[in-house]
């Protein structure tokens, strides 16, 4: 003879009767909820991540523009071509959020060419910048975070050219 056992239950207490549940349908639940977890931070994720991988990018919103980004990478493209006397307009944007700048900004400033900009966090502008009449390379870099005019990453070239 065969014996049938009925299915392990845990038992829930309320205040007028005891409830019985399957256990199986507690494990069910765990699973389900670690499931919506994991599917909430992996959302999250991708969200904060579209801002550097989709956001702020493409053509430029000032017609005939140079895209230009900044971030804690540097900048990008970080060499600008010019003619002597031309005028750049840039299409220029910030990927980075104020947390990670200092005085929430970052900077382009360059001594040789009488330039200094600040760019907030998670924005963007149109800014000008007119190449010197003389052929050559003309630094110019962000001193407000990453080791200023020192650091190779936040550094930058305008090449002008005859």
């Amino acid at each position: 003879m065969s014996k049938h056992h009925a299915p392990a239950t845990t038992h829930v207490a309320s205040s007028d009767h005891t409830i019985r549940t399957p256990l199986g349908a507690d494990r069910r639940l765990r699973t389900v909820a670690f499931g919506v977890v994991v599917v909430v931070v992996l959302g999250v994720g991708l969200v904060l991540a579209a801002g550097t991988f989709f956001g702020q990018r493409g053509t430029p919103t000032t017609a005939g523009a140079i895209a230009m980004r900044i971030s804690m990478a540097g900048f990008d493209p970080n060499t600008l071509e010019a003619k002597p006397g031309e005028t750049l307009t840039i299409d220029w944007w910030n990927d980075d959020g104020a947390m990670h700048l200092e005085n929430g900004v970052h900077t382009l400033v360059s001594d040789t060419l009488g330039i200094r900009y600040e760019l907030p966090a998670d924005s963007r502008k149109s800014i000008t910048i007119t190449a010197p009449s003389a052929p050559g390379d003309y630094d110019f870099w962000c001193d407000s975070c990453c080791g200023g005019k020192d650091s190779p990453t936040m550094h930058g070239t305008l090449h002008v050219s005859a």
